[in-house]
């Protein structure tokens, strides 16, 4: 259960810069900050959401030790959601922009591509995908940069593929 509003959460906050690209449209329209004022709220809403459930869930989700055989980047599917971020640009109805982004929701939703998260960059995490010594492929988001497999030790299961480094405590 937790893992799937996990998963709802980090494909919600994935498309969340539409809403700062909704904000700028209307911001560059007048120039008064507060044009657009509500998806700009929403957005850094996400943002705390996002840092909320990630900081809970390395408190209250098991820790389990990794062996690491494997690591390279996870920024495979990062243009197609830089593509998404300016479908508000377009000249577009806004009930045809409303429903590319739900069909775009569906999609991350139920194709489980959604580790691509730009709100997690700007909370200091790099994603990274890692091969267990056990065969299993994840996606392991950690504020560390890596380049060797020992840096990652233990880690919390976000979801069915999303492993979230516990970082040691100091």
């Amino acid at each position: 259960m937790f893992s799937k509003l996990i998963q709802l959460i980090l494909v919600t906050t994935s498309i969340s810069p539409v809403l700062l690209t909704f904000w700028f449209k209307e911001f560059s329209s007048s120039w008064r900050w507060t044009s657009g004022l509500p998806c700009l709220i929403i957005a850094i809403l996400l943002l705390v959401v996002l840092k909320f459930i990630i900081e809970t869930a390395k408190r209250k989700l098991e820790i389990i030790p990794i062996y690491i055989s494997e690591i390279s980047n996870a920024d495979k599917e990062s243009l197609i959601f830089i593509f998404t971020y300016l479908i508000p640009l377009l000249e577009i109805d806004s009930k045809m922009i409303f429903f590319l982004l739900i069909l775009f929701f569906i999609i991350i939703f139920t194709t489980n591509i959604y580790h691509f998260n730009p709100l997690l960059g700007l909370l200091g995490y790099h994603q990274y995908e890692v091969k267990l010594k056990e065969g299993t492929t994840f996606i392991l988001i950690t504020k560390k940069t890596l380049i060797n497999v020992k840096q990652v030790k233990s880690v919390v299961q976000l979801t069915d593929y999303i492993l979230l480094e516990k970082e040691e405590e100091r």
